[in-house]
């Protein structure tokens, strides 16, 4: 539940705007984005393409922007991906101070082996991966952890089992379910042609031919 130190990237303004421009950054490894925010005009700038995909990877929030030798603090807010999900193709970067509170989604990370996953026909339904958190920014956890390592089976963990750190606050419902160990029900058919398999008499190899060659005889 660590927070995640702020890493700084250097930008460009982007001089010319639209489609037809944005798709010649992309093809040269730079990604569209514009910063805004705290009352002042945005600025459409590019942004190198590997050292924000490793920021995200890196699981920050926050990032010191530096453009014709200023630097402002900023909040990845959005981050928009192409149709396959593989390639960003814009970014928004929001104006903040570390010392305003903030509103992001922090992934949370299940920890340990429940001894009831371990059975035979058991399922772990995991609907809510990410929360969502208030904070202030220079606060943000780069994740959040649960364990669910003492997790019987049929036990929902819902957000109000998290315990968020010291000053972050998760503005969810409490009663939303995180995850829950589920035993997968088979069906009467199923049931029916598992029996059949379990009571069918094996089959003897050489019997029918045996038979056959009686018969020729």
């Amino acid at each position: 539940m660590s927070t995640a130190t702020t890493p700084t990237l250097e930008v460009t303004e982007r001089t010319r705007i639209g489609t037809r421009y944005a798709k010649r950054d992309r093809e040269q490894g730079l990604i569209p984005a514009v910063i805004y925010g705290h009352k002042e005009g945005a600025k459409h700038v590019t942004v190198d393409a590997k050292a924000f995909t490793q920021i995200l990877h890196d699981e920050s929030h926050l990032i010191d922007i530096k453009l014709d030798g200023k630097s402002e603090h900023t909040l990845i807010k959005d981050v928009q991906w192409d149709t396959y999900g593989i390639n960003i193709i814009h970014v928004d970067l929001e104006r903040v101070d570390h010392s305003e509170t903030v509103e992001v989604e922090v992934e949370l990370v299940l920890i340990g082996e429940p001894a009831a996953l371990k059975e035979a026909g058991t399922v772990l339904d995991h609907p809510t991966t990410m929360l969502r958190v208030s904070c202030r920014a220079d606060s943000i956890p780069s994740h959040m952890e649960h364990s669910i390592a003492d997790l019987p089976l049929g036990e929902p963990v819902t957000v109000g089992d998290i315990t968020p750190p010291a000053g972050v606050k998760i503005i969810m419902p409490e009663e939303q379910m995180i995850c829950q160990i589920q035993g997968i029900k088979v069906s009467a058919a199923d049931e029916e042609a598992m029996e059949g398999a379990d009571d069918a008499e094996p089959e003897v190899i050489g019997k029918a031919k045996e038979a056959d060659e009686d018969e020729d005889k």
